[in-house]
């Protein structure tokens, strides 16, 4: 081992802020062979991921803590030693794959959703990576694999092409992919159709090779089926079957659900999906403009991915209305066009603070902001504020730290907030027709 090996790990650990990828670099090995510093990692995965993103800060740290200028090479372990370091692949940013066929309907996965239309960014990056072992079969150890993120970043699209990728391989795959709305509604019927065999065939290792479960978030509250979904993923895993899960927070934040079952959600690699930075929004901007058979100038690019800030579906709709508008004008896209189409909608969004939608709900709860943010947990004064939180959420950029500052709440608070309007969005038609009716009315006064 190095000397100095603890201060390297220590010096690596502190320079890099995500909580995945700091799990994955206490998996290295640091040791000096012929005064050549190997890292070795313990699979291709971690090789590739953390060679391309963070090469150059290792090699710095370890430099540092040596005190001279060390040759550092990335290998991967074979289990007695290391293999040699081989030469880091640049995967284009657009995978063009080679998929052959649609997913069976069967599967539940969305044939549109594949890693060629994934835009790769260091919001992003450490997911796609993880995502593209799994694919080949090189992540095993990671099971489950577990991503969250706010709406529209892209999990549920990573996980599907997961498995479009594993069913457009030569090799047939069982797949299975459903909600955990789905997933409860089988274990119920089943349970009260005194059929529980039909159920365990199905969601056995006998039918599944890989299992997909979107907004597992939803699990809270259900113990029965929270105990039943532990017995399915042990059964699974057991027998050396993967289990892509995905939701709104991560499993830590989950209060509502069974200890044991946030255990297993939370024993594989867990990996946060964030919103794109400025670099990978002017990615995504390029790449829609391409799918619609249009090239914008640079200008255009920049400003749409200056002025977007929020989800990637956001950006497409942008693309879409430049794309769609200058066609219909018969008019070159130009910097001064999409002004004209975008910068009058983007002016009313700035609107869109933490405090103006606080207002907006207090009025149209006939409460005043104030007795809105109070500490009062009438259920009058209860929902309208667990309201207001989701739609500052969506509609702002602020953290949930902000958010919760602004409404004098604390950070766990704020996310049961948004798992409870959550809930009911998808769950209850009164309360989901309410939420959407605030929706259109804040999107009509703002010009959303």
């Amino acid at each position: 081992m190095v000397e100095g090996y603890a201060n390297v790990r220590e010096s690596i650990l502190a320079s890099i802020p995500g909580e995945s990828d700091r799990a994955l670099l206490e998996q290295v090995g640091i040791l000096e062979e012929d005064g050549t510093v190997f890292i070795v990692c313990p699979n291709k995965f971690s090789h590739a991921y953390l060679g391309r993103q963070y090469r150059d800060l290792i090699i710095r740290c370890v430099r540092e803590a040596l005190g001279r200028d060390a040759h550092v090479r990335f290998s991967i372990s074979d289990g007695r030693g290391v293999q040699a370091d081989r030469a880091q692949e640049e995967r284009p940013v657009q995978m063009a794959l080679p998929y052959a066929q649609a997913a069976s309907p069967v599967s539940g996965l969305n044939g549109s959703f594949t890693f060629d239309e994934f835009v790769v960014g260091r919001c992003n990056a450490f997911a796609f990576e993880a995502a593209m072992a799994v694919s080949d079969g090189e992540a095993s150890r990671y099971n489950p694999l577990y991503f969250y993120s706010d709406t529209g970043l892209g999990k549920s699209h990573i996980a599907h092409a997961i498995g479009n990728r594993m069913a457009g391989a030569k090799k047939p795959v069982k797949i299975k992919y459903t909600t955990a709305r789905d997933f409860s509604h089988d274990f119920v019927h089943n349970v009260r159709n005194n059929s529980m065999g039909m159920f365990e065939k199905a969601y056995g290792p006998s039918g599944i090779d890989i299992l997909f479960i979107d907004d597992v978030h939803l699990f809270k509250n259900k113990e029965k089926t929270q105990a039943e979904l532990c017995h399915v993923m042990d059964d699974l895993i057991s027998a050396g079957r993967q289990v892509v899960l995905s939701g709104f927070r991560p499993p830590s934040s989950m209060s509502q659900v069974d200890k044991g079952l946030r255990s297993r959600f939370s024993s594989g690699l867990v990996i946060d999906i964030k919103k794109p930075d400025k670099v990978t929004r002017e990615k995504i901007v390029r790449h829609k403009a391409r799918k619609n058979g249009l090239e914008l100038p640079d200008q255009v690019v920049e400003f749409i991915g200056s002025h977007v800030l929020g989800s990637v579906r956001e950006l497409d709709s942008a693309v879409l209305t430049v794309a769609a508008m200058s066609s219909l004008m018969k008019r070159q896209v130009t910097l001064d066009l999409a002004r004209e189409l975008l910068e009058g909608v983007l002016e009313k969004q700035q609107a869109l603070t933490i405090e103006f939608i606080q207002n907006f709900v207090a009025r149209n709860f006939c409460i005043t902001r104030e007795t809105m943010i109070s500490p009062s947990r009438k259920k009058e004064i209860v929902y309208p504020r667990q309201v207001a939180i989701f739609l500052c959420r969506r509609y702002t950029p602020e953290t949930l730290q902000a958010i919760g500052g602004a409404f004098s709440r604390k950070h766990s608070s704020v996310i049961h907030s948004l798992e409870t309007v959550e809930t009911m969005y998808k769950e209850n038609l009164k309360a989901r027709k309410e939420i959407h009716f605030l929706m259109e009315k804040l999107e009509g006064e703002t010009g959303r």
